[in-house]
């Protein structure tokens, strides 16, 4: 990216020069369209053909360990608060 002041940069000032200008940032304009949109198609896009049986069962797997641990955390919590209403 060029960042060129055409009122500093020493030269005058020609409808030639504002031209080139104009198509320079026309097309770096258009670069980072293409980049947007591409970036964009690959978050949206949907999950490729990678999920396999295993996978989806280690992910329930998962999910499950956190469920539980949730659980016995909450027994925990309420074993303690129990254990120290009583005295």
């Amino acid at each position: 990216m060029s960042k060129i002041n055409l009122l500093t940069s020493g030269k005058p000032i020609t409808l030639e020069g504002i031209a080139n200008r104009k198509e320079e940032l026309r097309l770096e304009i258009e670069k980072q369209r293409e980049e947007i949109i591409g970036s964009t198609k690959n978050l949206f896009s949907p999950i490729s053909s990678g999920i396999t049986p295993r996978s989806l069962i280690r992910s329930m797997n998962a999910g499950m360990a956190i469920f539980d641990g949730v659980l016995l955390g909450l027994k925990i919590m309420r074993k303690l608060k129990q254990f120290f209403n009583k005295r």
